[in-house]
Order: structure tokens, then C-alpha cells, then sequence
């Protein structure tokens, strides 16, 4: 009998310890972690952390290549740029206010140009032996173990245009080191290409109404080649919504696309994406980038059209003529909707199906049962502070009733102008309301409505650290 019970002891022993080396890892959300964003009113990089021991000595280096390790380097002194001081309510802040500077990158002379005998010298960082230059170094204040800076690193999306799917990490690193030089973290500008399908094993008995997905809000409100500082407009103001084009947005791992669709009969490609009334980027492009995206990666989108503002008239002939476009263009892509919401992923997968037409009029999708599914919910607060924006997220999230149900729900996580705010330029336009809120939206998902997030739709996704967030609640909601 003894002989028998030790068995069994070693055998739960031996299950135990099995499942112990299969359980898939996630990172411990108590762990210092790194992230890299860009602002959307300067297209700065921005570095933010939390979990920081936040000691003496600690720094953030920013480097253009992978730093394996740093080192200290004594050089002649060098004059640093003028350091900006943040200006109320503009720009992008820390876990506990507005930062009190925003660290500029780069130096007026290098160092190999000082020719001064007398001058000072000064240790600095260099990473990979010298053979990496640190182009921006952020001191984290004493004590404070989460925080957000805007630095002066100016971003190129041209770089956003040369990612593939293969790619991992590019343009930007950025390392925590202590004073040592001791590497306790590190990120960098990440491509999320296929975020689903490297989850799969995980995430692939789940619907899509379990999962945490990234949105983009307007997601076709982008003018590609589009620089604010030296193009930027009343209109461009309040009309864009987006740095990135479809593609980036997909590449960076956005799945849920808020798509709104305006026709105009006497134009070669008649149907449009608009914002409010303002016309964007033809139909034809977004479903092109798309369908590429979704051919190449098998990842599963959610094509939310919302609102149809100009063109389709009381009756259905335009929606008709819609529907008719979407089929011809997605053709076996198209999420049949006997799948229903409820769906698994791996269901999903089986019938490389992989675009959801979620459509925004009762009536067009009972009329066309073969290609549509209802549309997804969208809880827009239509708030123009970020008090207001906060706490209407939090009554929405800690009365979710649309838990229970299998149709996607949306929050829109972004800050909406009124009429006049709009006419007299009172908000200084949705790239500055965005950079306002972003470090926000992304610290309250982090830290507290993850946990039951289903879609989060911001502006600006670029400026979030919302795909990130999202990969990681993926991974441990199966624990939870």
C-alpha cells in the first residue's frame, strides 16, 4: 500500500514538473519593462518605463543599433543642445505629471572636432565597445518607477515603409542600464507582423471577443509623405487621425480597422474612405494593403465599417453597390458569417477565412447573410478631457454587460473636438489631444483595464503602447 501511494505521489510529482516545462512564458507584469512611441505632434520618439528601481546613476540610452553592453568613455567635454522645458498640456508627460524637461539628443560639436587644450573632460556612454554612438540619454528621477519623456530623436516613417514581415526590430534601441552599465532592460521599435499566429498554441481556442485586440480609430485617415511640421492645416488638423497607412498599422499590429465609407458618383474610383466629410484615401487602397497583409501573414482582421457620412442616401443602392465592391475585392479572404462571432481562432485558421466584414446597418447585413456580420460596438464617450475620457473608460469597463455577449466591443480611446473647438482652433488639433492622452491610455490598459479589454481604438496608434499590451494580456489571460 506505502509502495503504491509513493507511485502515485511520483507520478503527480512527475505531471506536475511536466507541465511546469510546457506552461508557455509571459513576462511578469511586475517586471522593469522599456517602451519606444512616437508623439504625433513632432514625431519625436518617446521613452517610457515601469518597474524602474529609479536608483542613482540608473539611465535610459537611446542607440540606432542593438547595444549588447556599455562602457564609459572619458572625451573632451561637449555643449549640449538647449534642453526644452514641457509646456502645459502639450506633449507627452510621466506616470506622475508633466516631466519638467524633455531631454534633447545630440551635441552643437563632436567630440573628435574639440581642439581646445584646456577643455574639460567627461565620461560618457558608449555602447558596443565605442562602435555604437548613444544619440539620447534620459536620467529617471529618484523614486519614480514609472515614467514617459518625449526626447528630441526625430522619427522618419519612411523607415515604417521599409518593414517587412520578417522584420523584428528597427531604426531605434533603447536600453535601462545602471551605473555599472549593467543592462537590466531593453526594446526597440518592433514590428508585430504576425503577433496572432506566434500566439497560436495559446490564444487559438479563443473567439475574437476574448482576446485584447489593437484598433486604430479613423484607421483611413493617413496621407502618406505627410509631415505636420511643415504641412499641417486647419483641415489636416482635425482630419487625420493616423501617421501610419494601413499597412504600418497591420505591420505594427493593429487588426481591428474602424473604416468609414463615403461615395462619390461622378469619380473613376467612387467609393472613399472619409472623416466626418472631409475626403481620404480611396476604398481601393486600404483593401489592397489589406489583402496583401492578410495573403502574407494569415493574421485575422476585423474590417469595421462604420458610418457611411456621405453618398448612400435613406435607401440601400449605394450600401448594394458597397457590398458588391467588398466581394469582388476579398473574395475568398471573407470571414463567412456562419462562423458567428463565436467562433475560435483555430476555426477560423481551418477555413483561411480571414477577414471580418463587420458592417454598420441592420438592415444590409440581413439582406446579405452570406458575407456580412453585424457590426462591432463602439463605446465612444465623445469627451474633450482626458478626465472625462478616463472616467467614462472606467464606467464602461467596470459595468460591462457586453462581457457575457459574443460580439466584438470596441472602446475609443481617443478625444473628441466639439463644432467650435474645431472652427476657433481651441483644441490645437487631434495630434496635439492625442499626445495629451496616449500616456494615459496606454498606462490605464497597462495597469488596470487589461484584464477585460477587448478592443481598444486610439488615434495615433503609433504614439500607444497599446500592441504591446495587448500581446501581453493575450498570453496570460489563460491563466487568469
Amino acid at each position: 500500500m506505502v509502495g503504491k501511494i509513493v507511485q502515485l505521489v511520483a507520478v503527480a510529482l512527475l505531471v506536475s514538473w511536466t507541465e511546469a516545462q510546457t506552461e508557455p512564458n509571459y513576462e511578469d507584469p511586475s517586471k522593469l519593462k522599456v517602451w519606444l512611441t512616437i508623439s504625433a505632434r513632432k514625431r519625436f520618439l518617446e521613452v517610457s518605463w515601469s518597474n524602474a528601481p529609479a536608483n542613482k546613476g540608473d539611465q535610459v540610452l537611446v542607440t540606432k543599433e542593438d547595444a549588447l553592453d556599455f562602457q564609459t568613455k572619458v572625451l573632451p567635454k561637449r555643449t549640449p543642445l538647449a534642453a526644452l522645458r514641457s509646456e502645459e498640456g502639450s506633449g507627452s508627460g510621466s506616470g506622475e505629471g508633466s516631466p519638467s524637461y524633455v531631454p534633447i539628443s545630440g551635441f552643437t560639436t563632436r567630440p573628435e572636432t574639440q581642439t581646445t587644450s584646456k577643455e574639460e573632460e567627461e565620461q560618457y556612454w558608449v555602447a558596443n565597445g565605442g562602435a555604437t554612438e548613444v544619440v539620447a540619454a534620459i536620467k529617471p528621477s529618484q523614486g519614480l518607477p514609472t515614467q514617459w519623456f518625449t526626447t528630441g530623436l526625430p522619427y522618419d516613417y519612411a523607415m515604417s515603409r521599409n518593414v517587412t514581415t520578417q522584420t523584428t526590430c528597427y531604426g531605434f534601441w533603447a536600453s535601462y542600464i545602471d551605473a555599472q552599465g549593467n543592462i537590466l532592460a531593453k526594446t526597440c521599435l518592433k514590428v508585430y507582423a504576425r503577433w496572432m499566429n506566434d500566439l497560436k498554441s495559446k490564444i487559438g481556442e479563443m473567439r475574437l471577443r476574448d482576446l485584447f485586440i489593437p484598433g486604430s480609430h479613423d484607421s483611413g485617415s493617413y496621407r502618406p509623405n505627410f509631415d505636420p511640421l511643415l504641412r499641417e492645416s486647419l483641415v489636416t488638423k482635425y482630419a487625420l487621425t493616423q501617421d501610419e497607412d494601413i499597412r504600418g498599422q497591420l505591420m505594427h499590429g493593429v487588426r481591428y480597422l474602424d473604416i468609414r465609407v463615403g461615395y462619390y458618383r461622378n469619380s473613376p474610383d467612387p467609393f472613399f474612405i472619409y472623416h466626418g466629410i472631409t475626403k481620404q484615401r480611396p476604398l481601393q487602397e486600404v483593401i489592397n494593403q489589406v489583402r496583401d497583409f492578410v495573403h502574407e501573414t494569415n493574421e485575422i482582421v476585423i474590417f469595421g465599417l462604420k458610418e457611411f457620412p456621405v453618398g448612400f442616401g435613406k435607401g440601400l443602392g449605394v450600401h448594394r453597390l458597397l457590398v458588391s465592391y467588398l466581394r469582388d475585392q476579398f473574395q475568398d479572404l471573407i470571414a463567412h458569417p456562419s462562423l458567428t462571432w463565436r467562433a475560435s481562432l483555430r476555426d477560423i485558421w481551418a477555413r483561411r477565412q480571414n477577414v471580418f466584414l463587420a458592417y454598420d446597418h441592420e438592415a444590409v447585413v440581413e439582406e446579405f447573410p452570406e458575407v456580412l456580420f453585424g457590426s462591432v460596438e463602439q463605446r465612444w464617450g465623445n469627451k474633450q478631457s482626458w478626465a472625462q475620457l478616463e472616467s467614462y473608460l472606467r464606467i464602461v469597463n467596470d459595468f460591462d454587460v457586453s462581457r457575457f455577449s459574443s460580439r466584438p466591443v470596441s472602446d475609443m480611446a481617443e478625444l473628441t473636438p466639439e463644432t467650435w473647438d474645431v472652427i476657433l482652433d481651441k483644441a490645437g488639433g487631434l495630434r496635439k489631444m492625442a499626445d495629451n492622452v496616449n500616456w494615459r491610455v496606454s498606462q490605464l490598459y497597462r495597469n488596470e483595464l487589461g484584464t477585460n479589454a477587448n478592443i481598444v481604438s486610439v488615434d495615433f496608434v503609433r504614439g500607444t503602447t497599446i500592441v504591446e499590451t495587448a500581446i501581453e494580456y493575450n498570453t496570460r489571460r489563460i491563466y487568469m
